[in-house]
């Protein structure tokens, strides 16, 4: 395993190099910067070499391209519609899981293995295992994060939480919420909620669940165009509401250790802020620390019947697992082995970041991290692959198409190295300009953390490219 065990060590240390550079500089927003500066030349060089065989038209591959095509239009509509964001996480995770078993196979056979993935025993059962066993609220990711002291909220008014503008807002759903970390027992700050529904977008939540004592939290969204003059309540007017009975209010405790939250829909685009009523009690707290989060969509947990039964498939697969595994362990120890240490250093390594930065959320950053990963895996694997290939033969370069010498020279390695810096320096640049240099609105929708969702589900679905059965050849007469 010394071969597979060396390019290991090799990816982890590079993904850990790069993601500790851009969180020192640019802190969770690097993060994002990284993956969609890295993403895009992964998936084109992918695309490169996958869409040759459907311009040389060979057999299947052009039914395959079309039927992959609809199949990510499918789940772009999807994620469109009901913004599956937590399973397009699962999702790649699988994929990532998946060519990390296929790279060990093939470097360990130094790139001439004939079997498969799944004709490993246990694999297919694990990786379902894998798909099942987060939850949805495990996904959640902090669209935006606000660390503030308790003097930054009114004493008895509307208080303003500011953060960077959401330019595609509009018609979205959000779900924020406040904390203040280790205040169990203190009543510093409340805020205020109706016991009727006075929004028919969202509900209030404490500690991620709905909430039976009242229905929404008196809040109103702060979009960049408005002023930050508070707002003027009406007699009798709380969040718009045309109900008498929903003005009635109850104060909602925001110290004590506990979130308080709110689902909601934003009217229009560039959200740029929440404005709470907020009241500080007659027990007063020093220097309190609170943290705000605005996560997108709202990833809420499970109902208790999808709990239990999220469960019973957990047993089911676990079982599964040992009952393939055990028979054939001699035969496959290696590659369990070699998991085993991958899943030993990924768990070190991702407590120790989560620690290092504060990450109120364990999954998202790692899938920051196996994306980010991935990405190298495959640049070492692929490396290492052209390092020990034999050298091609000369050919008559004149009857190859464009796209043959293309792909040709990628399988150079030195050019297949230009290729890669270049395209990762162009990839970098357009990230940068669109995070850090306010770049037009309309590069969003190319170097947006969000919208790069869309480019993943893209580069996942081609990946699962059919594998077609060569023709039987002929006998030749005689």
């Amino acid at each position: 395993m010394s071969a597979p065990l060396r390019n290991l060590c090799l990816t982890f240390a590079l993904a850990i190099c790069s993601l500790a550079i851009v969180g020192m500089v640019w802190e969770q927003t690097g993060y994002e910067m990284l993956i969609v500066a890295m993403g895009w030349p992964h998936v084109i060089l992918g695309f490169l070499f996958y869409f040759g065989k459907v311009l040389r038209g060979q057999e299947g591959a052009r039914s395959s391209f079309l039927l992959l095509t609809l199949a990510t239009l499918a789940i772009w509509t999807l994620h469109y519609t009901f913004a599956i964001t937590w399973l397009i996480y699962v999702y790649f995770l699988y994929h990532a899981f998946r060519d990390e078993i296929f790279v060990y196979l093939q470097t360990r056979a130094r790139h001439n293995l004939r079997g498969k993935v799944y004709d490993v025993a246990g694999v297919t059962p694990l990786i379902l295992l894998l798909l099942v066993i987060a939850q949805p609220q495990d996904f959640r990711q902090d669209l935006r994060r606000v660390e503030l002291a308790d003097a930054a909220f009114a004493d008895d008014g509307w208080t303003l939480i500011p953060f960077k503008p959401v330019h595609y807002s509009g018609g979205r759903d959000f779900y924020f919420y406040l904390q203040a970390p280790h205040t169990e027992g203190l009543n510093a700050f409340t805020t205020e909620a109706t016991l009727n529904d006075s929004r028919s977008d969202g509900e209030v939540r404490i500690s991620d669940a709905k909430w039976s004592q009242a229905a929404d939290l008196v809040f109103r969204p702060h979009y960049r165009d408005e002023g930050t003059t508070q707002p003027v309540e009406q007699q009798g007017e709380i969040n718009n509401s045309s109900s008498a009975k929903a003005h009635v209010t109850i104060p909602v405790l925001l110290t004590g250790g506990h979130t308080v939250g709110q689902t909601f829909t934003a009217a229009r685009d560039n959200l740029a802020g929440i404005w709470v009523r907020t009241r500080r009690s007659a027990q007063d707290g020093a220097d309190l620390p609170f943290v705000f989060r605005l996560a997108s969509p709202p990833l809420l947990p499970f109902s208790p019947a999808l709990s239990d039964l999220r469960l019973a498939l957990i047993v089911l697969l676990g079982a599964l697992v040992l009952w393939k595994l055990l028979p054939r362990v001699q035969q496959n120890r290696e590659l369990w082995l070699y998991l085993a240490i991958f899943a030993v250093i990924f768990m070190v390594l991702q407590t120790t970041v989560k620690t290092a930065n504060r990450i109120g959320y364990t999954a998202p950053m790692l899938f920051q991290f196996v994306v980010v990963f991935h990405y190298f895996s495959w640049y070492v694997f692929s490396l290492d692959k052209l390092r020990t290939a034999a050298p091609p033969v000369p050919t008559n370069s004149q009857h190859k198409s464009f796209y043959d010498q293309m792909l040709a020279c990628l399988r150079n390695r030195r050019q297949f190295v230009a290729a890669v810096v270049a395209l990762n320096l162009t990839a970098a640049a357009g990230s940068l300009w669109y995070y850090q240099l306010n770049s037009p609105a309309a590069m969003r929708y190319g170097f947006d953390y969000n919208y790069f969702l869309y480019i993943l589900v893209f580069h996942v679905t081609f990946s699962f490219n059919p594998k077609h059965p060569p023709a039987p050849k002929t006998a030749s007469p005689g």
